[in-house]
């Protein structure tokens, strides 16, 4: 039995001691890192690392992937990333036979797909076995069930599978960042204004920013708008300005400082 399992190369992602998915291995995240976030601490595998340090095929990581097992828990560009200490840990002989069944899961025959007929086997006492949790498993039997129904051919929904996968990699990269203390900037949503018969988008924060280090005038010339139609923008938009005189202080010093940007107004949240 055991030299069948290890005639098929597969590997898993679960935490050894609390059974548990970790880091990069919960059910999908797209928790992903930005890359202004640190690349080096916490260590960060590439995919190419992944696949040499579990000794994995690339059709048996994404095989994983769909099934939420293992899951990146940042972005370089469009590169995934995942955390090197989990799949440090999932480089064990027993995760890589759980993963292994997991890609090659029978549900009919509660059992891999890939044993003899007539061998023996026991799955080790897990709960869930070769899967981490019932959502998981719930997940598969679906996946499975619909890939074999439209076999030889492609997942019918590609779409719902790359959402899911989207949302398990938000959810990896959430717990990575707060297991590691790692905050990201928070994100202005941009506005639309048009200016010259054009659309240019901006964020509130930066045009809170370009009114607080330059007197009107400028700002507006610098979009290439009025000061009059800028002072109305920034109205609409619940952007404070610097009062009169403000920039008539040389010593940046001496002026008033920067005040934090208000939550903006439901009607210009739409």
């Amino acid at each position: 039995m055991l030299a069948a399992l290890k005639q098929k190369r597969s590997f898993c992602p679960k935490d050894s001691q609390t059974g548990r998915l970790t880091d990069s291995i919960c059910p999908w995240p797209f928790f992903s890192l930005n890359e202004e976030a640190s690349m080096s601490d916490p260590p960060l595998y590439e995919e190419y690392q992944v696949l040499r340090r579990l000794k994995l095929r690339a059709s048996e990581l994404f095989d994983l992937l769909n099934l939420g097992i293992v899951a990146p828990v940042a972005r370089r560009g469009r590169d995934p990333m995942y955390c090197a200490a989990t799949i440090d840990a999932l480089a064990t002989e027993y995760h890589h036979q759980r993963m292994g069944c997991a890609i090659w899961w029978d549900f009919d025959l509660k059992r891999p797909s890939f044993l003899p007929a007539h061998s023996e086997w026991s799955p080790p006492d897990a709960a869930f076995y070769p899967f981490d949790d019932e959502e998981q498993r719930s997940w598969a039997k679906r996946f499975y069930k619909l890939k074999k129904a439209c076999a030889p051919g492609p997942y019918p929904d590609p779409a719902r599978l790359a959402r899911r996968r989207a949302s398990l990699e938000a959810e990896a990269t959430k717990a990575f960042e707060r297991k590691h203390g790692i905050k990201r900037p928070r994100k202005s949503k941009r506005i639309e204004v048009r200016v010259r018969h054009r659309w240019i988008k901006i964020g509130r924060a930066e045009l809170r920013d370009l009114v607080w280090s330059k007197t009107m005038v400028r700002a507006g010339a610098e979009l290439g708008i009025s000061e009059f139609a800028l002072r109305q923008l920034c109205k609409r938009q619940s952007i404070p300005l610097p009062t009169r005189g403000h920039f008539n202080r040389k010593d940046p010093k001496n002026r008033p400082p920067k005040p934090a940007l208000p939550a903006a107004r439901a009607r210009d949240a739409s």
